[in-house]
């Protein structure tokens, strides 16, 4: 079995990762439901993410398709990216509305709802994400990610949580502001806290960086990423031979050496585009293209647009 070092001393690809995370369009609701209360909803449209922490009381939550409801109390965090309808409620008896109902009660971001009875409040956060960002972070956590009060936090991640419930609690100036932030930190420190768990898989990208011989290709890739790699110079930085560096590579991350390095250099490509006027020669040459036309080429191949049409796009959505 392959040794699984602590991430800590690995903190170059998390950092290159979790570094990029930006919260764009959130939209955050507290929900204050007193029992009976229920509501369901569609899912998620688009590339969003949701969150979903249960700041006191407790719930039932159950997915489409799913038999079974499962139990949620205080403290428990949900986070959810993908499109599976799913309904919430305090009781497998109470009515169920659709999920618009409850936000129509919304007023300064607070919703209350429900017949009266023992409260339970829940703190959701609708955001979306960069299409080149979220993917790392999308191939890092399960779907959904669940993590429970009754598992190790830092006080840095109980902080932030207690740190959001206060600023829905009373929206003051700039609180939307501070909120998406908060979500930033939050998504990293649950990242962190999967990462650290017995959970943790033994397959994908964090399994990836966990691994002694990999992680230490994926950061030679990260550090050196404008370097003309080959499958042999990465097996070499992995002191693996080649073929058993490409057999564990594929087997753990699900695609080849170069297929992951292309998809990181362009991320950092999007990056940079996002971020400065860089002309696209110095972009390419940056993260390891011949040419403005290989990147272009390999932009076009991966994401369906060009640098320059990505650069517009970004420029409108900033707007």
């Amino acid at each position: 079995m392959t040794d699984r070092p602590q991430v800590a001393g690995f903190t170059n690809p998390l950092s290159e990762v979790l570094g990029s995370i930006r919260v764009e369009k959130a939209e955050c609701t507290r929900l204050e439901a007193t029992s009976p209360w229920g509501f369901r909803s569609s899912g998620l449209k688009g590339k969003r993410v949701l969150f979903l922490f249960v700041v006191g009381g407790s719930a039932f939550l159950k997915f489409e398709g799913q038999p079974q409801a499962a139990p949620l109390s205080g403290g428990d965090l949900l986070v959810m990216f993908d499109d599976q309808p799913f309904s919430m409620a305090d009781h497998s008896c109470s009515r169920i509305v659709d999920s618009s109902e409850v936000r129509k009660l919304r007023v300064n971001g607070i919703a209350r709802y429900g017949g009266g009875g023992p409260a339970t409040t829940l703190m959701f956060a609708k955001f979306s994400m960069n299409k080149l960002e979220a993917l790392p972070i999308r191939s890092i956590l399960p779907r959904p990610l669940y993590l429970s009060l009754s598992q190790d936090r830092s006080h840095l991640f109980q902080s932030v949580l207690d740190l959001l419930a206060a600023e829905t609690a009373q929206p003051e100036m700039a609180s939307s502001f501070m909120i998406s932030r908060l979500y930033e930190s939050l998504l990293v420190y649950a990242i962190r806290a999967y990462a650290s768990s017995a959970a943790a898989p033994h397959a994908g990208w964090l399994a990836a960086i966990c691994d002694n011989h990999l992680s230490r290709a994926i950061q030679a890739m990260y550090s050196g990423i404008s370097k003309n790699w080959s499958v042999e110079s990465l097996a070499r930085e992995a002191r693996m031979s080649r073929s058993a560096f490409a057999s564990r590579f594929k087997r753990v991350l699900g695609q080849s050496p170069l297929a992951y390095l292309t998809r990181w250099r362009l991320h950092k490509a999007g990056a940079m585009i996002r971020s400065s006027n860089t002309s696209l020669v110095e972009v390419a040459a940056a993260v390891g293209y011949e040419s403005e036309g290989s990147l272009s080429r390999a932009f076009k191949r991966e994401l369906g647009v060009s640098p320059n049409g990505y650069r517009r796009m970004h420029s409108q959505e900033s707007e």
